[in-house]
C-alpha cells in the first residue's frame, strides 16, 4: 500500500533517510540512478535496470529489501507516488522546494532524541568549516542565551585537538552538506567519537561517510553548486534544521510555543 507513515512524512524519504545507509557501492549506484531517472521509472523494467549495471534482477531486489520495501515493485510504486505528490505541491520557488523535501527527510523519532542528547549534554562542540560553519554557529549562540555550554571553532586543528578531549557525557554535532570522509568535520567527528562521545550529523541527503559515522543522523535537500570551482551551494537545509531543533528544545523544555 502507498501512503505516508503517522508523522506526515513520505514512506519513501522515510525508508531512505533509515536505512539507505546499508546499502553497499553497486546498490547505491543503482538507487542513484533510480532517482535521478524518477521521471521515467514507470517505464523501466527490473531486467532493464539489472542489464545497465551488468547485474541480475535478484540484486535490485535485494536493494528494495534492504531499504524495507516488499521489493522492485513496491519501491517503484512509492517512487511514482511521491513524484506525483510533489508535483501537486503547484508552482514552488526554490526554497520554498527545498523546505518541503528537508521537512520529508526528518524523522521525529531521531529528531526527539537528538533534543534529549543536547539537553543532557555536559558541554556540545560544534564541528563544521566554511559555508556550513553559519547554521552551526546560529545554533550555538541561540543554546548559550539558555545556559546550554557549546562551542564552536574558526582553526580546524584547534577543533580536531579538541575533539580529542571530549568526555562520554558531552556531545558533537558535526555539519557539513557533504559529508566527505577526506574532511575536518570527518575527523574531529571520528576523534569525538573514539573518545565516547555522542555524535549527531546534520548532512545533505545521500549515503556518506560522516552521516554513517555518527549516533543520529538529520538530512537536509541541497542541490550542488560550484562557482570556477568553489562549493556554493546554498545551507538553507541547514539553517532550518539547526533552527528546527532549537524552536523544539524550547518546547519540550521551556514550554515555548
Amino acid at each position: 500500500m502507498i501512503n505516508f507513515d503517522k508523522g506526515g512524512i513520505f514512506l519513501l524519504y522515510k525508508m531512505l533517510e533509515k536505512n539507505r545507509k546499508l546499502l553497499n557501492e553497486n546498490e547505491e549506484n543503482i538507487l542513484s540512478y533510480l532517482l535521478e531517472n524518477k521521471q521515467q521509472i514507470n517505464d523501466l523494467t527490473i531486467r532493464e535496470i539489472a542489464n545497465k549495471f551488468f547485474t541480475v534482477p535478484n540484486t535490485i531486489v535485494r536493494m528494495c529489501k534492504k531499504l524495507g520495501f516488499t521489493g522492485f515493485q513496491q519501491f517503484k510504486e512509492e517512487v511514482i507516488f511521491t513524484l506525483k505528490v510533489e508535483q501537486s505541491l503547484g508552482e514552488i520557488s526554490p526554497l520554498d522546494d527545498v523546505i518541503v523535501k528537508t521537512k520529508q527527510l526528518l524523522n521525529p523519532e531521531v529528531l526527539n532524541e537528538i533534543i534529549e542528547s543536547i539537553y543532557n549534554a555536559r558541554n556540545i562542540l560544534f564541528f563544521a568549516v566554511g559555508l556550513s560553519r553559519s547554521p552551526a554557529e546560529d545554533l550555538g549562540e541561540r543554546l548559550k542565551i539558555i545556559g546550554k555550554p557549546n562551542q564552536t571553532f574558526v582553526d580546524p586543528h584547534i577543533m580536531k585537538y579538541s575533539a580529542e578531549l571530549m568526555h562520554p557525557e558531552d556531545l558533537a554535532v558535526a555539519v557539513s552538506l557533504s559529508g566527505r570522509e577526506d574532511s575536518n568535520v570527518y575527523a574531529a567527528a571520528s576523534r569525538a567519537k573514539a573518545v565516547g562521545a555522542k555524535t549527531i550529523s546534520i548532512t545533505g541527503f545521500s549515503s556518506n561517510p560522516l552521516a554513517n559515522l555518527t549516533n543520529y543522523q538529520l538530512y537536509g535537500y541541497s542541490a550542488e553548486l560550484h562557482i570556477n570551482g568553489m562549493d556554493a551551494a546554498d545551507r538553507f537545509s541547514l539553517h532550518y534544521i539547526t533552527n528546527l531543533l532549537f524552536n523544539e528544545y524550547l518546547k519540550k523544555y521551556h514550554g515555548i510555543e
